[in-house]
């Protein structure tokens, strides 16, 4: 190198030089630029970075506080249980708090009544709030005309739904009878009353009030049919339900499967049968429940009640199939709580109107009651009369349900019929339609009854007509014994109109099922 420039003149070695010279400038300016470049960007990073980093601080702070908030909050709400009332509601800050469907029922008549939701503070305007979804099923109390609320005594506080629903057989959609200083919010109702048009409703009544509401609600539903329990002895009241209902009837006319009934409800019975003046209020009571009756009815109504020498206590007009039929029941006159069950042992039957283009006149049963029924005061609320052809002979009769029946053999469904008499153009009793069955199959011309006999004997009955009339012809029996040996042995025998058939030793009790498929209607298990 140095032999190099040594042969260079001084002017070219000044030339190079400085060549040389500018080379390392515009690196070194090259590297400086490309140096600032990177440490602006780096700059720009670092801040991006320490602005996340300060807002996540300060969420952090927030979450922080609201995390200290709620712990206060739940610390208070755990120190501070709320109170309840004697009433059954439990109050937090003046707001009294509903979780179960008998608080509603309890809050309606409180309301209804005037009382206070406890001492000084007014049912009707209290302030309150729902905490659950609730369902309000049928009530012994008050059935299926819910309402918060009178006329005399209207719903004035405030109601919170917080979101829930109340869903139930309600006669108005907003479930409050209110007035314009209430308030009810956030609450979804889920009215079920359509449904109950279609088969009635059924309301039970202690007060007057209830009644002044069953005549509030009934234009709104037009086409209903009505049972009404009497739970309470006051004759005014059942006098003017009897009048409200014989209404409602004389509107329906013509309305095919409609009916009206009043029933007393062993309460009221019992209240009454109390009472100094009790033959003052059973006269007064009858006479009501000859009003829903009819004048037409009247006079075989009063025939039977001297015939028995006792006491009317159910009432209940029904049309089907273009006839109208009256049931109503006499109890007897020594009534007494102590012989409750075995005062009533037969009920009549009322009919009249058309059957097959035919008039009929009106014509009355008394149908007995059997030993193995269950005929207490009650169980007139599951009667009901359908035009059904009962002996397959092409014509309607009818057939009377009379509800169900239970004990140690099992549960079963009462009946009774009256079949068409062409010849004659009028009905008569049918006693061999069997009184107690399982199942009605009329689509195979058969009735299936089943029960048990102690532990180790079990039943199945076929019931078909033969020359007009129900027999037994098919019977099935499954008996469990032991052997010497102490062996469990079922053995299963077969009949025919009464007459053993075949004898089976079954080795296992599903076996049933194979040997008699059709016959498999057995209650349980041996």
């Amino acid at each position: 190198m140095i032999k190099f420039f040594s042969n260079i003149n001084l002017p070219k070695k000044t030339a190079v030089l400085s060549a040389l010279a500018l080379c390392i400038f515009l690196s070194f300016v090259i590297l400086c630029g490309l140096y600032t470049e990177q440490n602006s960007a780096l700059a720009a990073e670092n801040e991006k970075l320490s602005a996340a980093i300060t807002q996540k601080e300060r969420t952090i702070a927030e979450k922080t506080r609201e995390t200290d908030d709620l712990q206060a909050q739940l610390a208070e709400t755990t120190s501070l249980k709320p109170s309840v009332t004697s009433t059954g509601f439990p109050k937090k800050g003046g707001v009294y708090l509903i979780d179960e469907s008998d608080q509603l029922w309890t809050l309606q008549s409180l309301i209804a009544e005037g009382k206070d939701i406890e001492p000084g503070v007014p049912a009707a305007s209290a302030s309150y709030r729902l905490r659950e979804n609730l369902y309000l099923n049928r009530h012994p109390g008050y059935e299926n005309l819910f309402c918060l609320g009178t006329e005399e005594n209207p719903f004035c506080g405030s109601f919170d739904g917080d979101g829930k629903y109340i869903k139930g057989y309600f006669a108005s959609e907003s479930l409050f009878h209110a007035d314009s200083h209430a308030q009810i919010e956030n609450l979804s109702v889920i009215n079920q009353t359509d449904e109950m048009s279609k088969t009635g409703i059924h309301p039970s009544v202690s007060k007057p009030w209830q009644c002044k509401e069953l005549e509030r609600h009934l234009p709104d539903l037009p086409d209903c049919s009505v049972q009404l329990e009497i739970y309470d002895w006051d004759a005014d009241t059942t006098q003017w339900a009897a009048e409200l209902l014989r209404k409602h009837w004389d509107e329906n006319t013509g309305r095919d499967a409609f009916f009206v009934s009043i029933t007393f409800r062993r309460d009221a019975i019992e209240k009454m049968f109390t009472l100094k003046d009790e033959t003052v209020y059973l006269q007064k009571i009858q006479a009501a429940l000859c009003t829903l009756a009819g004048t037409e009815y009247t006079n075989i109504i009063d025939e039977a009640l001297v015939q028995e020498e006792g006491y009317l206590w159910f009432v209940r007009l029904e049309r089907t199939g273009g006839l109208t039929c009256c049931t109503f029941e006499i109890g007897e006159p020594d009534f007494h709580p102590d012989t409750y069950g075995d005062t009533v042992d037969s009920y009549y039957v009322i009919v009249e109107g058309n059957q097959a283009g035919k008039e009929v006149p009106i014509q009355y049963f008394r149908i007995p009651y059997t030993g193995g029924e269950m005929h207490t005061i009650g169980v007139a609320l599951h009667f009901r009369i359908e035009s059904v052809d009962v002996n397959f002979d092409g014509k309607q009769d009818l057939l009377i349900h009379e509800g169900y029946s239970g004990g140690t053999g099992g549960s079963w469904d009462n009946y009774r019929a009256l079949v068409w008499r062409e010849n004659a153009g009028q009905f008569a009793y049918f006693p061999s339609f069997p009184s107690s069955a399982y199942k009605l199959e009329f689509d195979r011309e058969r009735i299936v009854d089943r029960w048990r006999n102690g532990a180790s004997k079990e039943y199945v009955f076929i019931y078909e007509i033969v020359n007009g009339e129900y027999v037994c012809t098919r019977e099935l029996l499954t008996e469990e014994s032991w052997n010497s040996e102490g062996d469990t042995v079922i053995t299963l025998y077969y009949s025919e109109m009464g007459e053993l058939v075949e004898t089976h030793v079954l080795s296992d009790i599903d076996e049933r099922k194979t040997l008699y498929p059709d016959m498999d209607y057995w209650s349980s298990r041996v």
